[in-house]
């Protein structure tokens, strides 16, 4: 330790910085730890003084603390070869001398400055900053009311890279607030993984690399970077939690990411999704016979990904999305409360991050800017459409909810063909675009009529419920008329030359789940308008509501009426399951609560229409058997035995409507 000399703010000044005798924070906080059980003297924080020049605190450190010989012995803890230490350190910048700024205060986010563990990775292709690549350390957003005040953290001295080091944190800044632009104060927290060594619930390493093995078991690099492949092509597009750019990951000419630079809860949880993708890859179609479980690739995911919750990080999130976005477990059964928890978990994790303030100007790399921009809007949507799903309260607050909508330059690979057609990835891009809309809207109508308070106001009042409704109805029909060309949903009739070249199109096609949204969305417009009570004075629009109701109904049978075999086995969001078992329900609705026979023998017709559909189509599409399982209860029951019905539907089903 002769080669080491403490500052006075704790940092190692360097005439060997990274000698065979460095102690790197984790053992130091690790090997202090371990002490204090051991029964050695608590570590007592000396008095404060000010220096000379900023007035900042001075703490004077004793070297030989750092002698103790319970340190020893932590070198298995070590997340990173020495060699990153080098290779990041040529990467940096000069330090350029500021007169203003007193490196003993903020000391510089330098390997001559900092411990090797805790050496600033830089993005390879803009050398800006990126919170999500900080080596063994995690970066988290400073809360606006919680122990570390942003409106004081704005008046600490920060060094060249908006950084303030301390002995066991850094904190960046993103913005200081004292600018034009009317934005908050917006710090990070980068502290290093060793701070959460003693969280609870543990993960023993063994643990973590056992994890791994079971994975690279399951699947071999060379299937496995296939299936990544068929995830970027036919998930990616459609939910766009990765990157195809950025970073210093290894990537492959398409920048599909490789499998050893992804960690294993996420890596489990791309090879999850992409299984059921194996019969459009070239070699996995006829090699793989007998395909990993998906099962145990999410059950993995999970696993691995819990201890990681104490150091989060984009990973994190991303395979707490793709877990909410799995497809259904047991395809007759609703799915559990565990997916809200998921979805909890995964909005709490964002926050976190930071993932719910919008990035644009903060001072990071543009890949990064791009992917916290998706990722916050794909939170969003599951957020949203879980809470429709399941009839409860949605996890996001718009009070807390900062981040503009999407545009196509959040996209990469988004352009026209020479001819000035719009391409598949700029279409893709548009579709999530316009997901985002949409799940925009549904919140509204959610909180506007669906809330406990909201529903309490306008269940008995059709004139108050009509007064809420009419503006997202106008909206919703808006938002379908902007809809891109290439986005809108194909007619099921049409000429036999239009039908020829439809069948001779052979790629899958996943704007079926965008269709079915709308639909649904338009849905539960009706369902609000429909809860008054009929009175002779609102029996003419209730009349008229029950008229456009059941254009709604037969406008989703004729939408799954018309799909086909590429676009039911192409990409379905999870939520689109029960959005189809919605649509059973609401079909009932209007035959239970048909006014006169005739209103009554449609609604049954539909009903049972719909019901053969689902039956056809299930069979290729376990996205319906829900759908299907809650009509079959209610006919097998007896429909007039489980359900009170209007006396016009009680005619209707009585008089042998009811048969077959």
């Amino acid at each position: 330790m002769d080669d080491y000399k403490h500052d006075r703010n704790g940092s190692m000044s360097s005439t060997d910085p990274f000698g065979n005798g460095s102690m790197d924070m984790q053992q130091g906080l690790l090997g202090w730890e371990n002490g204090m059980e051991n029964g050695l003297p608590s570590f007592q924080m000396p008095s404060m003084g000010m220096s000379n020049s900023l007035g900042a605190p001075e703490f004077a450190l004793d070297p030989a603390f750092y002698n103790d010989p319970s340190m020893a012995g932590f070198d298995a803890f070590d997340p990173m070869s020495a060699s990153t230490g080098t290779m990041m350190e040529n990467k940096l910048p000069p330090l350029q001398n500021h007169s203003s700024v007193d490196t003993n205060a903020s000391p510089p986010s330098t390997t001559s400055r900092l411990p090797k563990h805790l050496t600033l990775p830089f993005d390879l292709t803009s050398c800006e900053p990126s919170l999500d690549q900080q080596v063994s350390s995690n970066s988290q957003i400073v809360g606006l009311s919680g122990e570390s005040d942003p409106y004081l953290l704005a008046r600490y001295r920060f060094d060249q890279y908006n950084e303030a080091t301390f002995q066991s944190i850094r904190i960046r800044k993103m913005n200081d607030g004292l600018g034009t632009d009317n934005d908050i104060p917006t710090f990070f927290t980068i502290q290093h993984n060793a701070l959460a060594s003693k969280a609870q619930p543990p993960e023993s390493p063994e643990a973590l690399d056992r994890y791994r093995r079971d994975v690279e078991e399951m699947v071999s690099d060379a299937v496995g970077k296939r299936l990544i492949r068929l995830f970027y092509k036919y998930v990616q597009p459609y939910f766009p939690v990765l990157s195809r750019e950025g970073g210093s990951y290894p990537r492959d000419e398409d920048g599909c990411r490789e499998p050893s630079s992804i960690s294993t809860c996420l890596l489990a949880a791309i090879y999850g999704h992409a299984l059921p993708f194996c019969a459009w890859d070239e070699k996995l179609c006829v090699e793989v016979y007998t395909p990993p479980s998906a099962d145990a690739l999410f059950k993995i995911a999970w696993q691995a990904c819990l201890p990681n919750m104490h150091t989060p990080s984009f990973a994190v999130l991303q395979t707490l999305l793709l877990m909410v976005q799995r497809r259904p477990t047991n395809k007759h059964v609703s799915d559990t409360p565990f997916k809200s928890v998921l979805m909890s978990a995964a909005v709490s994790i964002a926050q976190v991050l930071g993932i719910n303030r919008d990035p644009s100007a903060w001072p990071l790399p543009a890949w990064e800017i791009k992917q916290r921009r998706r990722l916050a809007w794909a939170t969003y949507i599951q957020d949203k459409w879980l809470a429709l799903n399941a009839g409860r309260t949605g996890y996001i607050q718009r009070d807390d909810w900062d981040v503009e909508m999407l545009t196509e330059e959040d996209f990469s690979g988004n352009n026209r063909n020479a001819e000035g057609l719009e391409t598949p990835a700029r279409l893709t891009s548009q579709h999530f675009i316009k997901l985002c809309e949409l799940s925009e809207l549904v919140d509204e109508i959610l909180r506007g009529l669906f809330s406990v308070k909201a529903t309490k106001a306008l269940h008995n009042s059709l004139e108050a419920t009509l007064e809420v409704a009419k503006p997202l109805r106008i909206r919703l029909t808006e938002w379908y008329q902007s809809l891109p060309a290439g986005l809108l949903s194909q007619p099921s009739v049409g000429s036999p030359d239009d039908k020829r070249r439809s069948s001779l199109q052979h790629e899958l096609d996943g704007k079926g789940s965008l269709h079915l949204a709308y639909i649904t969305a338009k849905i539960e417009l009706f369902r609000a308008m429909l809860r008054p009570r009929v009175t002779d004075t609102n029996a003419n629009a209730v009349s008229a509501l029950r008229t456009g109701a059941l254009a709604v109904a037969k406008e989703v049978f004729e939408f799954l009426e018309g799909l086909n075999a590429r676009e039911l086995e192409a990409f379905w969001a999870s939520y689109a399951r029960t959005n189809f078992t919605i649509a059973s329900s609401f079909m009932l609705l209007l035959f239970v609560t048909s006014p006169n026979v005739a209103d009554a023998k449609e609604c049954l017709a539909l009903l049972k229409a719909w019901r053969s559909l689902l039956r056809i189509k299930s069979r290729s599409c376990d996205l319906l058997n829900l759908a299907l399982l809650r009509l079959d209860g209610v006919f097998v029951a007896g429909i007039d035995r489980l359900l009170e019905l209007s006396p016009s539907a009680a005619q209707a089903w009585n008089t042998g409507q009811g048969t077959g």
